[in-house]
């Protein structure tokens, strides 16, 4: 486990460039993108009716039930700010995001918008994974005491 982290450490410490960001090239690799988005709420939607039918709903589905939700919320979120940004033209920013000094103009709506949306998308996608996790933990425990 050191050496993970060591590895990890001296990665962040030595890198110039973060390579690992995606864009989606116009226009195919955003339509398919949010295609990807929709068949995920469609799957969501599913899960939900699936879930309602269980009763009584134990633990391990309420916390999976949430995560779900939460899923769902994250998907519209970011389907809607994936829209947002292509309608925001290159004069909102200013600075460079390489350099971390990026700012972003937000006196209009639309901008209002996607700026919330960027910092709504990272809080509902966290909540989602802890719910998520929580009950695969409780499938966990109610496994082990049916043993």
């Amino acid at each position: 486990m050191k050496k993970i982290f060591l590895v990890i450490i001296l990665v962040l410490l030595f890198c110039s460039n973060a390579l690992a960001t995606q864009e989606h090239t116009d226009p195919e690799g955003l339509y398919s993108h949010q295609i990807a988005h929709l068949f995920f709420m469609f799957a969501l939607v599913v899960l939900i009716f699936q879930i309602k039918k269980i009763s009584p709903l134990p633990k391990r589905w309420k916390y999976i039930g949430i995560a779900v939700f939460l899923f769902l919320l994250w998907n519209i979120d970011t389907f809607t700010v994936h829209w947002l940004r292509e309608h925001i033209t290159p004069d909102y920013f200013s600075g460079s995001a390489q350099t971390w000094t990026q700012k972003m103009d937000i006196t209009t709506l639309k901008a209002k918008a996607f700026y919330v949306g960027k910092i709504l998308d990272h809080f509902l996608s966290v909540g989602a994974i802890i719910a998520f996790t929580l009950g695969i933990k409780a499938f966990k425990e109610e496994m082990a005491e049916e043993k």
